[in-house]
């Protein structure tokens, strides 16, 4: 049989994750959480040199990186 496609990039929008403050690294444990939000999912926009460079620098290659840009 035929190998299933891969999965589809979910699109470009804003994520968030519940994150415990201890998690975090900053020297001290707390019981607390705090809502990260990021930027995830595909961008259908061309590269820019902010997001090739931001791709080699988090190790996903020249067509990885983050959908957000500055």
């Amino acid at each position: 049989p035929p190998a299933p496609p891969p999965p589809a990039t979910p699109p470009c929008g804003l994520r968030s994750v519940s994150v415990g403050v201890g998690a975090l690294g900053l020297g001290y444990p707390s019981p607390e959480t705090v809502v990260f939000r990021y930027c995830g999912g595909g961008c259908p926009a061309p590269p820019t040199l902010h997001g090739l460079a931001l791709g080699a620098v988090l190790g996903e290659g020249p067509g990885g990186g983050p959908c957000c840009r500055p």
